[in-house]
């Protein structure tokens, strides 16, 4: 019996024993798992204030996942707390993705090629992706510069002051730019009317037309120049050659003076032989109906208004006149018996004559009345004073009717009607 006991004594002390030992190293253990919760907690929270980055990201984590909210002793409300880390992480990726979209987009905005969104979501690129954004846009934002710069030297020379900081502010951009389009599209418009002017008196001088379009304009409008100043030489020539031809003119009037009596004695004789030539007239007939004209026309005689014809060579719808085929050397001929007498009968300015088409035919159309403004050798330039310019054609009949010849002979249309000469 007393072998026995001591065997249960030994037995329980080596139990007590063993107990102590299981109590130490649950203990010890203990230890090492309240210390690694803690490491656990405070890394999460310094994980969250990472996050917050001193409230500059909005979010309040740090203070909402604190140590002392996560020790092992509040592990029953670790539920409530942990899910605010992932909550305010997923805010965060938002936050990035969305900065990285929209960076994307503004690349693509300002045309920056080479920018994707995924580059800055990537911890491995984003760093690269960055500089050569930054790269981009200062590259961007130099070449607007230069633009801007530029567009106030244009503005500048145009004549419209405006600034570089005008064109970067949107409030004032729009009316900068309008600014220098105005003055540009003054310049244009300058630049158009007197192009249009130039043509206009070299068509009216009858020099060539300059081409004004091209790069070669300066030499073309020195060729202009100097044909336009032979045409004022040769309009003082003719200007002192009429001078002369004035003081002929006085000259040759007082010789005129001297033989109008010798003329006088002529009339009386050419009165009585006229009368003999009508008698001849009557008789003298290529078919029983037509008869020879009244008398020989030389040039001088306004009965010669009734032979002139011509057509119309050129029409200017932009400033309203026209060319015809008659000019200071025109000539017609005169039907005289068998006899074809031609002559020269210039036409001279401020005459006025009409205009018609098919004045041969049976059912002749009047179009208008033009007035000679300036005469050539062969042509005439004439300006509408009657009936309208679109109604015009190449090729209409251009002569003087019998109140153009009375305004130009100073005869009634009645006087002018009662003898006129055929053709």
């Amino acid at each position: 019996m007393g072998i026995l006991n001591r065997v249960i004594n030994i037995l329980i002390l080596l139990a007590a024993i063993a107990a102590v030992v299981f109590s130490y190293m649950l203990f010890s253990k203990r230890n090492e798992l309240t210390d690694g919760w803690r490491k656990m907690a405070e890394a999460i929270n310094a994980t969250a204030a990472t996050l917050d980055d001193k409230n500059a990201s909005g979010t309040k984590a740090a203070q909402e996942l604190a140590a002392e909210k996560m020790k092992h002793t509040e592990y029953a409300n670790l539920d409530q707390v942990l899910p605010k880390l992932k909550d305010n992480a997923s805010k965060i990726i938002k936050q990035r993705n969305d900065l990285a979209m929209s960076l994307q987009k503004a690349a693509n905005t300002l045309e920056i090629s080479g920018v994707n969104a995924k580059d800055f979501q990537n911890v491995t690129t984003y760093e690269s992706k960055n500089k050569d954004l930054s790269s981009k846009i200062s590259d961007f934002k130099r070449n607007r510069d230069n633009v801007f710069s530029s567009y106030v030297q244009t503005g500048s020379i145009a004549g419209a002051s405006i600034s570089a900081n005008d064109l970067k502010d949107s409030s004032k951009a729009n009316a900068a730019v309008q600014k220098v389009n105005a003055q540009i599209n003054d310049i244009k418009a300058r630049r158009d009317r007197f192009s249009s002017h130039i043509a206009a008196v070299s068509r009216t001088l009858g020099v060539k037309n300059p081409n004004l379009s091209g790069k070669n304009y300066p030499a073309e409008l020195n060729t202009s120049l100097a044909a336009i100043r032979k045409y004022k030489a040769d309009a003082d020539t003719t200007k002192n050659a009429l001078a002369a031809e004035k003081r002929k003119t006085a000259s040759l009037n007082n010789q005129i003076a001297a033989h109008r009596k010798t003329i006088s004695n002529h009339l009386a004789d050419i009165k009585s032989k006229q009368q003999r030539i009508d008698e001849l007239l009557r008789v003298i007939s290529d078919d029983g109906k037509s008869r020879i004209p009244e008398k020989l026309l030389n040039g001088k005689d306004p009965e010669c208004y009734a032979y002139v014809k011509g057509k119309v060579e050129y029409i200017d719808k932009d400033y309203g006149f026209i060319t015809i085929n008659i000019g200071k050397k025109y000539e017609f001929v005169q039907k005289y018996g068998i006899k074809d007498n031609k002559v020269h009968f210039p036409l001279t300015t401020g005459k006025i004559m009409t205009v018609a088409r098919g004045l041969n035919s049976s059912s002749p159309e009047f179009i208008g009345k033009v007035l000679v403004a300036k005469v050539d050798d062969y042509s005439a330039i004439c300006n509408l004073v009657s009936g309208k310019l679109s109604d015009l054609r190449i090729g209409d009949d251009v002569y003087f009717a019998a109140e153009d010849i009375a305004a130009a002979t100073g005869k009634t249309a009645a006087q002018d009607q009662k003898a006129p000469a055929k053709k």
